[in-house]
């Protein structure tokens, strides 16, 4: 797969050299969806590796949320794959989540790795954490692309899907 910006640079080039080919458009050509919710209540927290903070630890969230004035169920889970790294204070995490944007007929699927501060279950004010699209059902069957997640100032939270 071609990432999204070695692809524009193609196809910067192949203009500028007088190809014209389908399918070079900006990503931003496709579907941007924004589903936003408040401050993240607390986890429940699978103390699941040696006791206290360590690999293998589970965070559970269930949210509501909002989308084009719409109610939207989120499940997410965080599973804690390292401690102290990349850094020391900062544990990786793996995320899996299912954004129900209509029940569950039309889902998007999510997943990525992110660094979070070992003593919050949730990023800081401002850290934005970009993790992957991989699929959905509905509407969304097949979707691809990636999400944006934001933790705002007031610990609500956006989040900014763009699918291809």
């Amino acid at each position: 797969m071609i990432h999204r910006q070695h692809f524009a640079n193609l196809c910067i080039a192949l203009v500028v050299a007088g190809f014209a080919i389908g399918g070079c458009s900006s990503a931003d050509d496709g579907r941007t969806i924004t589903v936003e919710h408040g401050p993240v209540p607390a986890p429940v927290l699978l103390d699941l590796g040696d006791e206290g903070p360590s690999v293998g630890d589970q965070r559970i969230f269930h949210l509501e949320g909002t989308w084009d004035g719409k109610t939207v169920l989120t499940d997410w889970l965080m599973t804690t794959t390292a401690l102290d790294t990349p850094e020391a204070g900062v544990e990786t995490r793996v995320t899996n989540a299912v954004i129900m944007l209509d029940g569950l007929d039309s889902t998007l699927l999510l997943e990525g790795t992110g660094w979070y501060p070992s003593e919050s279950s949730i990023l800081k004010t401002a850290d934005t954490l970009v993790r992957a699209v991989i699929g959905g059902t509905g509407e969304f069957a097949g979707a691809a692309g990636w999400v944006e997640s934001t933790k705002r100032a007031d610990n609500s939270w956006t989040h900014v899907f763009h699918l291809e």
